[in-house]
């Protein structure tokens, strides 16, 4: 076992799961914001926005890793405060679908010139930054809400790199502009899937307590 040379409270500051993610994405969400508007790309900028509902879900993750330990203890084991973390990072999650959705239903009638090379490239960076946070978030305790929700933010992220990527691609190749919005609303779904059996699983744990 590892010997700390720090005290208890400076050690879980040092270990918190969630600071290096949030100060990570928190910069290249705005990276990814100005370069979307630069491009015009929807899925730039729908996952940037994405990205900008993870620094405040991380945040709040981080807030309740902090001071779980001197909180109250729900039935689950988990803290109240963490799992009303999880619970406002599930409605983020949501807010972000319906604006996608919408957004991406706007641009079928009025489209916009996208400059595809540009996407690539600024979504590519995108995938390795949430594939980094991703694998800084993700462990095995299925029961942490918390951190999972932190992780499903990201991981629905790692989703609008990817799609922000192909958008590019497609659009680079061969100037088709609809892909954009396809691909905004096809990884809005997948999000909405996942976010939707987070919700279950919050109100399974919520359950407990009444029993």
């Amino acid at each position: 076992m590892e010997n700390h040379p720090y005290p208890a409270g400076e050690s879980h500051a040092h270990h918190n799961p969630f600071l290096f993610p949030f100060l990570l994405i928190l910069v290249f969400a705005i990276i990814e914001l100005a370069g979307g508007i630069w491009t015009q790309s929807l899925a730039l900028q729908g996952d940037a926005w994405h990205m900008f509902s993870d620094v405040f879900a991380l945040g709040l993750a981080w807030f309740a890793s902090h001071h779980s330990a001197n909180s109250k203890k729900h039935a689950s084991g988990q803290s109240h405060i963490e799992i009303a973390a999880s619970i406002i990072n599930a409605a983020l999650m949501l807010i972000v679908v319906i604006y996608i959705v919408i957004e991406a239903i706007d641009r079928f009638k009025n489209p916009h010139n996208i400059t595809g090379g540009y996407v690539m490239i600024i979504a590519f960076i995108g995938l390795i930054v949430n594939i980094i946070v991703a694998k800084l978030l993700h462990h095995d305790d299925h029961n942490d809400h918390n951190r999972r929700a932190a992780f499903l933010h990201v991981l629905g992220d790692l989703l609008g790199s990817v799609a922000a990527l192909v958008a590019g691609a497609v659009i680079y190749f061969t100037g088709w502009l609809p892909i954009d919005s396809i691909l905004s609303i096809f990884i809005s779904l997948l999000i909405l899937v996942v976010t939707l059996k987070l919700i279950k699983d919050i109100y399974f744990t919520l359950k407990q307590g009444r029993n």
